[in-house]
């Protein structure tokens, strides 16, 4: 975990000037790597690279080499040292001083293609990966990025040709943000660095608030504001000659494989799950697991104990609110598979204490609760160890969240005719009152039939789109000033998943929504919620289960490997059938959950007055007034359930207030 920054200025700027801003963009991100600070200043004909430790002080003098640049710029990065600690500071340079890196990530073939580089004559000067990479680059130039394997974002600045080439992961585990102003071409790892700068005019993008209400994110490569853009996966940017273009380099397909049986899908499943977890190992610092109990989990630390890693630590955070409390089931896994196991407590009232600190923390409009845990575990985490490996990407894969199942039963009512859409709508009706424990599942698909009733039954993935959309039951509608409903009205909120689904190569509807899953829900959310809460805290968070090898051969996989009449997630229980606990194979899909209804109706109603309804909000011309005063009353006194709209209305808001305003 690290963080990269830069500036490309549009008119000369002395390299004081330069310095000066990368170091503010350095310090807005020094949370990410507190262990050492770096830039690289190229102006007035020199390229000057400057290196300190994490306590400020200079690790060495300056290193000055001439440049015949006629742009000036800087580039930045923030260090969390995890592999050769004492040698890989960076910036750094190739031996002739004409490439210059500054690198977020890891790569993990990085004894296969050190070997490769060694072959054809490469001296290596330390045990880094960014080593690795910066030879790969001199030697494939910009092709290395399909030989790598790995997490990554990374910036190159090649005197030779004066190009700046900045590429992003293929599956988006880390991330990173650009702008284009009048005075600069900024980047950066989060959002905070490029506002550090002052550069970025902090003017909203309408229509990202409205994509914000149907996803809880803001899709890529949108960002929530006007100038800003996110690097989307597995796609490239150079900046050369003062043009900009954006290239992918990498794409997933789910077409299906040659015809092959479940054990010959779980073998290959197991070899390539052993490779990347053993890969996801290599570090010179400790090396711990997060472990719920659940499924992903418990593979990726069963696995790790298997694959001889010693002692494992494993950490997990107990709730207070025993259905939110996943404790049990993490102790019963770690004495199954044999870890060193941690279990810290954390008391509901503890966590919501959190809850302006998390919410603060995320510079882009972003509601999914599970942030708030997600935090609170991160930060215990590293107060042990710097580097964690996690379970996250196997549901979107494999399947793994109840949404497959209910996306399958709304495809199959998107399917029928009009006439029994109508009748299923209004049965559903009236049985939804009736069916006690099933109410909001049966409510969920009258919901989703009146949709198709009211014209919806002409979009393959209207099904998902209602599944993932909060706002629901004419709620949207309803909710938005008129202004601002036709301002946002000519745009598709939805634009990410038609593109993702109108492209995609499945051959049925379930493994077209895992598709789109992959490619949106994924680094969107899931992988933007872990990587800021392990950034906060300076904490290394690996995900074995996105190597792109293993996600290349599940995506190939036929559906009966992924989901079946009773189970989950087939082909992984198959691959590692003994090596798991009893628990995790019984256990149901629990997630990672904040009580936000009661808190909304207790201790948060106060900030859900103060914040959503204040004046201040209200006059930013997004929501009706009256429309959100209903919304909140009827869940404060019970006569609704309205947690999620008002937990994103007040995640909208707490944003606004602190990147904004």
């Amino acid at each position: 975990m690290c963080s990269i920054s830069g500036v490309v200025w549009t008119t000369p700027h002395s390299p004081e000037e330069t310095l000066e801003l990368v170091r503010s963009m350095n310090r807005a991100l020094r949370h990410r790597g507190p262990d050492g600070e770096g830039a690289a200043v190229v102006a007035g004909g020199r390229l000057t690279r400057h290196h300190w430790d994490g306590r400020g002080g200079p690790l060495f003098a300056p290193v000055s080499t001439a440049s015949r640049s006629a742009t000036t710029l800087g580039l930045g990065m923030n260090r969390l040292s995890i592999r050769d600690v004492e040698a890989g500071h960076q910036p750094m340079a190739d031996r002739s001083d004409q490439v210059t890196i500054v690198f977020n990530g890891e790569i993990y073939n990085t004894e296969e293609l050190g070997a490769e580089l060694a072959g054809s004559g490469v001296t290596f000067r330390t045990r880094s990966d960014t080593e690795v990479l910066l030879e790969a680059y001199m030697r494939w130039g910009r092709a290395c990025v399909e030989k790598l394997a790995g997490m990554f974002a990374f910036a190159i600045w090649d005197e030779r040709d004066q190009s700046l080439f900045i590429a992003r992961d293929r599956l988006g585990i880390k991330p990173l943000v650009w702008a284009r102003t009048k005075e600069a071409i900024l980047f950066g790892s989060e959002l905070k660095a490029l506002l550090a700068t002052g550069l970025v005019a902090k003017r909203v993008r309408r229509s990202a608030v409205d994509q914000f209400l149907f996803h809880l994110y803001v899709p890529a490569p949108n960002a929530p504001l006007e100038d800003v853009h996110v690097l989307e996966p597995g796609h490239t940017l150079l900046l050369k000659n003062g043009e900009l273009r954006i290239q992918r380099y990498w794409s997933l397909s789910f077409a299906p494989g040659a015809p092959k049986s479940l054990d010959v899908h779980a073998e290959t499943f197991k070899t390539l799950f052993d490779q990347a977890v053993g890969s996801h190992l290599l570090s010179d610092v400790p090396v711990g697991a997060f472990l719920s109990g659940g499924l992903d989990s418990s593979a990726v630390v069963a696995t790790m104990k298997r694959l001889g890693q010693g002692q494992v630590h494993t950490y997990t955070v107990g709730f207070d609110v025993k259905q939110y409390d996943e404790s049990s089931d993490a102790a019963e896994a770690a004495r199954f598979i044999g870890t060193e196991h941690e279990e810290v407590r954390v008391s509901i009232t503890d966590l919501e204490n959190d809850i302006v600190r998390v919410l603060s923390h995320y510079d882009q409009p972003f509601a999914d609760p599970s942030a708030v845990p997600t935090y609170v575990l991160c930060r215990e985490t590293a107060k042990r160890v710097k580097v964690a490996l996690a379970g996250d990407g196997s549901d979107e894969q494999l399947a793994g969240y109840p949404r497959a199942r209910h996306f399958a039963m709304l495809e199959a009512a998107r399917r029928s005719p009009a006439a029994a859409r109508a009748a299923f709508a209004w049965a559903l009706d009236r049985a939804a009152p009736l069916l006690g424990g099933y109410r909001r599942r049966v409510r969920n698909l009258a919901d989703y039939a009146n949709v198709l009733r009211n014209g919806g039954a002409s979009d393959p993935m209207s099904a998902y789109i209602h599944l993932r959309h909060v706002f629901r039951n004419g709620w949207h509608g309803r909710i938005l000033t008129p202004d601002f409903a036709e301002h946002v009205g000519r745009e598709d909120p939805s634009f990410h998943i038609h593109a993702v689904a109108d492209q995609s190569s499945a051959v049925d509807p379930i493994t077209r929504l895992l598709e789109v899953e992959v490619h949106t829900y994924l680094p969107n959310d899931i992988l933007m919620k872990v990587d800021m809460a392990s950034g906060a805290h300076g904490l290394e968070v690996r995900v074995p289960f996105l190597d792109h090898r293993l996600v290349e051969a599940v995506a190939a996989m036929p559906l009966q490997a992924k989901l079946g009449l009773r189970r989950t997630k087939v082909v992984l229980r198959e691959a590692l059938r003994g090596s798991l606990p009893p628990g995790a194979l019984r256990k149901r899909k629990q997630g990672f959950h904040l009580p936000v209804a009661q808190w909304l109706r207790g201790a948060g109603k106060g900030m859900l007055f103060d914040t959503v309804l204040s004046q201040r909000a209200t006059q930013r011309g997004y929501f009706r007034p009256e429309v959100l005063r209903q919304l909140a009353d009827e869940h404060v006194e019970q006569r609704a359930d309205h947690s999620g709209m008002l937990w994103s209305l007040l995640g909208l808001e707490i944003w606004h207030r602190t990147w904004v305003d």
